[in-house]
């Protein structure tokens, strides 16, 4: 999860890491200069998940992060994931 070659692009910028069937992490690319490595692209990051409370199923996101290095954005999905999904 911590490096970046491991996430899947889904489609020009927008990168995935599944952590289950229906919950994922997800990078939006916002800003990247070419000529400098992917991970100091401007990005925003969210969990992306399935849901199913009090009998109704929904789709959600949650922002961890916006705006930011794409590396800090790992970290901050590496400390999420580890404190939230054991």
């Amino acid at each position: 999860m911590k490096d970046f070659k491991n996430w899947r692009e889904i489609s020009k910028g927008y990168y995935r890491y599944v952590i289950s069937s229906n919950v994922a992490y997800e990078i939006f690319i916002e800003y990247w200069l070419h000529d400098t490595p992917i991970e100091t692209a401007k990005a925003s990051l969210c969990l992306v998940g399935d849901w199913y409370r009090n009998k109704v199923s929904t789709t959600e996101r949650e922002w961890l992060g916006k705006e930011l290095p794409v590396q800090e954005l790992l970290e901050i999905a590496y400390r999420d994931n580890k404190e939230n999904n054991k």
